[in-house]
């Protein structure tokens, strides 16, 4: 995908026009800002792959991965309206080493195909961006590791 690209420029513009990503350049990196358009949750591979197959097949989920795929990010659509993940929720996601990323933080893009510089562990359909819920993400995950979403008495 990235063979014709000539710098982070062009890998910018390519993730911009393949996926319509709101991609920025940082530090010479291709980016996304968390916020009102997208947000991220980050968790462990082995966790990401049972996440990425409970989701709604007709919906790829993007999926960033590290370079040493340690971690991967599912870029998802916020809730409207903004919405803080409830304290008891986090706790248990952190049980799992999974974060849900804060507004106004940056996720590095793919500006690669290579497996050793970050890349794709889920590709999205070209178009129109399309993410999931970040709601259906962490009740995939809920149902993944069992994870009870209210405080036991």
């Amino acid at each position: 995908m990235f063979e014709r690209c000539h710098g982070p420029h062009e890998a910018a513009h390519l993730l911009r026009h393949r996926y319509g990503l709101p991609v920025q350049l940082l530090a010479g990196r291709p980016v996304v800002t968390t916020g009102t358009l997208l947000g991220g949750v980050v968790m462990p591979p082995e966790l990401g792959r049972k996440v990425l197959a409970m989701l709604d097949r007709t919906l790829i989920a993007p999926v960033v991965a590290d370079p040493g795929d340690r971690s991967w990010t599912f870029l998802v659509t916020p809730p409207s309206p903004a919405t803080p993940v409830d304290v008891h929720v986090r706790r248990c996601l952190a049980g799992h080493q999974v974060t849900v990323i804060p507004g106004g933080r940056h996720i590095l893009l793919p500006s690669t195909d290579s497996r050793r510089g970050w890349h794709w562990a889920s590709e999205p359909a070209p178009g129109v961006l399309r993410m999931p819920p970040r709601a259906n993400v962490i009740s995939a995950i809920h149902q993944v590791t069992g994870m009870r979403t209210a405080p036991t008495p």
